[in-house]
C-alpha cells in the first residue's frame, strides 16, 4: 500500500511533513483533506471520537500517524537520502519542533484574526462556486472562529511570542556548526531546519511550497516582523532553493 497523506496546501503543518517525505523521497499519495466533510473520516482513521482532530495524517498499511513530527520520522525510517534525525540530535531536533510549534500556534492566531477581518480572504476560503453566493462569507467566518476556538487560540501576546521564536532561531542558526550555505542549524540540513523555516509562514510565506491564495498569503504577512527578520527569511527561502524539491503533482 502505498502511504497517503491527508493534508491541507495551504498548512505549515502539512508543508513540514510534505517536506520530509520528499526530502526522504517517500513514494506517497497526496490527498486533499476537506475540513468539516472530511472530519468522520479523518476521525475514523485516527480512532479519535472526540476532542479536536487535524491535519496532516498518514495512511499507512501499519495505521494512521496523526502528526508532522511522526510522518517525518516515518520518512526517516522507510525513505532514502538526507538523515533528517541524526541520533545523537535527536533531543535538540525534539526541541526545535516544540519551539516551532509555539511560534506556529502564535501566528496562527494573529493571520486567522487578519482573515476575519478581510472578506476577499474569507470568500478565498470557499470552493470557487460558492464565492459570491449570499451568506457564504459567513460560513467561512464561521469556520474560521471555530479553528481558533479548536486550538484555544489567545488574542493577546501573539507577536511577541512569535518574535521570541524568531529570535531563539536567530540565535541558535549564528551559533551552528554549519559550514554550508545556507546555515543549517546542525552541521547538516535535517528535520531541525524543516520544522523551523515554516514557523516564517506567519511572517511572509514562501513563493513555493504552500499553496495560499492572494488575500491570504496578504493576511499571513505581517511587514513589521518582515522587515525585523529579513535576515531569516532570506535564509528561510535559500533553504527552499537549496533542500525543497518540486512539490508532487496536485490531486
Amino acid at each position: 500500500m502505498k502511504p497517503q497523506l491527508l493534508h491541507l496546501s495551504s498548512s505549515p503543518w502539512s508543508e513540514r511533513a510534505r517536506w520530509a517525505l520528499q526530502s526522504r523521497r517517500v513514494d506517497y499519495q497526496p490527498r486533499t483533506y476537506k475540513p468539516l466533510l472530511g472530519e468522520p473520516e479523518l476521525r475514523w482513521r485516527l480512532r479519535k471520537w472526540s476532542g479536536p482532530v487535524s491535519v496532516p495524517v498518514l495512511l499507512t498499511a501499519d495505521g494512521a500517524l496523526g502528526d508532522s513530527w511522526q510522518i517525518a520520522q516515518f520518512a526517516a525510517r522507510h525513505g532514502s537520502g538526507p538523515e533528517l534525525f541524526p541520533a545523537a540530535d535527536l533531543a535538540r531536533i525534539e526541541a526545535w519542533n516544540t519551539l516551532s510549534e509555539q511560534g506556529l500556534a502564535a501566528g496562527r492566531a494573529l493571520s486567522l484574526a487578519r482573515v476575519l477581518r478581510d472578506p476577499a480572504a474569507l470568500a478565498e476560503l470557499l470552493p470557487p462556486a460558492l464565492r459570491g453566493v449570499p451568506g457564504m462569507e459567513a460560513v467561512a467566518a464561521g469556520g474560521v472562529r471555530r479553528t481558533l476556538a479548536k486550538y484555544g487560540a489567545s488574542a493577546e501576546g501573539n507577536t511577541e511570542a512569535l518574535a521570541a521564536v524568531l529570535e531563539k532561531l536567530r540565535d541558535d542558526l549564528a551559533h551552528s556548526p554549519s559550514t554550508a550555505t545556507p546555515r543549517t542549524l546542525l552541521a547538516e540540513f535535517s528535520y531541525a531546519d524543516i520544522t523551523m523555516a515554516q514557523v516564517l509562514v506567519f511572517v511572509r510565506p514562501p513563493a513555493t511550497g504552500l499553496k495560499i491564495g492572494r488575500a491570504n498569503r496578504a493576511a499571513f504577512d505581517d511587514a513589521a516582523l518582515a522587515t525585523r527578520f529579513a535576515d531569516l527569511l532570506a535564509w528561510r527561502d535559500a533553504l527552499y532553493a537549496q533542500y525543497r524539491g518540486a512539490p508532487p503533482p496536485r490531486p
